[in-house]
C-alpha cells in the first residue's frame, strides 16, 4: 500500500510539472502567435479595389428569346454589316452580347475577329426586339479606326439617342439616376469593354486615374460622365461622354494613359568645381479652376 501511494504522488507530481511546462511554453509563444493574428487582421481590413461593369454572355448563355431573335433576323444582320465591309460569313468571327439596363429594347452584341498578324475587327450590332431597323456600328478594320471615330460619330450619338427611352436618359442622367451605367452603355455601343474602378488609387498603375465622376452645370443643365478604364495591363483610358438636360449624347471622347511607374532617379555625383547661382527662372501662376457645382464619386457595385 505504501508503495502504491508513492506512486500514485510521484505520478500527480509529474503531471504538474508538465502542466506547468506547457502553461510556460503557451505563455512564450503568444505574443508572436497574438501578433500574426493581428498582421493577419490588417491586411483584411485593407481596402480593395472593385471594378464596375456591364454583364457579357456568351452565345450559349444568352436568353432563348434573344436567339430567337438573331435566329429570325440574321439575314437581315448579315446584309447590314456587309454594308459597313464585315462579312461574318467568313473567317473567325465571335459574338458575345453586352447587358445594358439603358437598352430595354436593344439586343446589344460585339462582333470580334482576329488576324494571324495580331489585327483586329470589330464592330457593334443593334438589334431591336421590334421590326425597326438594324443599326451596325464600325469601329476597327484590322486595327484600323474609321474616318470618324466610333466614340466621336454624330451618327452613333444619334443611334444611342433613338433606342434609350426617353424616361430612362432623363432619370439616369441626372445626379441621382443611373449616370455611370448609361455611360459606360454608350462606351460599349461604340465598342468598348469599360472595367471602372472605384478607387484607382488603389492599385498603383492606375494610381493617376480620376475617380467616376458626374458633372452638372446649374445655369445650361449640361451633364458630363467621366471615368477610368482599365483598358490593359500597361493603358488605363478615360472616357468623358456629355448630355445634354435631357440625357442626350451631346460629344464624347476618350484618351489613352500609360499606367503609373514609378521611376528612383539617382542624384548626381558631387562636383568639386563650384556652382554659381543663377537668375530665378520665370514663374506663372495659374488660377485654381472652381470645383463643379456637383460631384458624385461613389460608383454602383460591381455587375459582376
Amino acid at each position: 500500500m505504501a508503495f502504491a501511494s508513492i506512486g500514485s504522488t510521484c505520478i500527480r507530481l509529474i503531471c504538474a510539472l508538465l502542466l506547468m511546462a506547457s502553461t510556460l511554453t503557451a505563455q512564450t509563444e503568444s505574443p508572436s502567435a497574438q501578433s500574426a493574428a493581428q498582421a493577419a487582421a490588417q491586411v483584411g481590413d485593407q481596402p480593395k479595389i472593385k471594378y464596375f461593369s456591364l454583364e457579357h454572355r456568351a452565345p450559349d448563355v444568352m436568353d432563348s428569346a434573344d436567339r430567337d431573335l438573331l435566329r429570325a433576323r440574321q439575314k437581315e444582320l448579315i446584309g447590314e454589316a456587309q454594308f459597313y465591309g464585315y462579312d461574318i460569313t467568313t473567317g473567325n468571327w465571335s459574338y458575345d452580347q453586352a447587358i445594358c439596363p439603358q437598352l430595354p429594347n436593344t439586343v446589344l452584341l460585339h462582333y470580334l475577329s482576329k488576324f494571324p498578324d495580331g489585327s483586329e475587327s470589330l464592330f457593334t450590332v443593334l438589334v431591336p426586339r421590334n421590326a425597326d431597323r438594324i443599326r451596325v456600328v464600325p469601329v476597327f478594320y484590322r486595327n484600323a479606326s474609321p474616318y470618324t471615330p466610333a466614340i466621336k460619330n454624330p451618327r452613333n450619338f444619334t443611334i444611342f439617342n433613338s433606342l434609350v427611352p426617353t424616361d430612362i436618359a432623363r432619370k439616369d442622367s441626372g445626379p441621382e439616376g443611373k449616370w455611370l451605367s448609361l455611360g459606360v452603355c454608350y462606351a460599349e455601343v461604340v465598342g468598348g469593354r469599360p472595367n471602372v474602378p472605384n478607387e484607382p488609387s488603389l492599385d498603383v498603375a492606375t494610381i493617376k486615374a480620376p475617380l467616376a465622376t458626374f458633372r452638372l452645370d446649374t445655369t445650361t443643365k449640361q451633364r458630363q460622365v467621366q471615368f477610368s478604364d482599365r483598358d490593359a495591363a500597361q493603358v488605363y483610358k478615360i472616357w468623358t461622354i456629355s448630355f445634354d438636360k435631357n440625357g442626350r449624347v451631346a460629344g464624347a471622347a476618350n484618351e489613352d494613359y500609360a499606367t503609373y511607374v514609378a521611376h528612383i532617379v539617382q542624384a548626381p555625383a558631387a562636383t568639386a568645381k563650384p556652382i554659381l547661382p543663377s537668375a530665378a527662372p520665370p514663374s506663372r501662376v495659374t488660377p485654381t479652376p472652381p470645383e463643379p457645382p456637383s460631384r458624385i464619386t461613389n460608383p454602383p457595385p460591381p455587375a459582376q
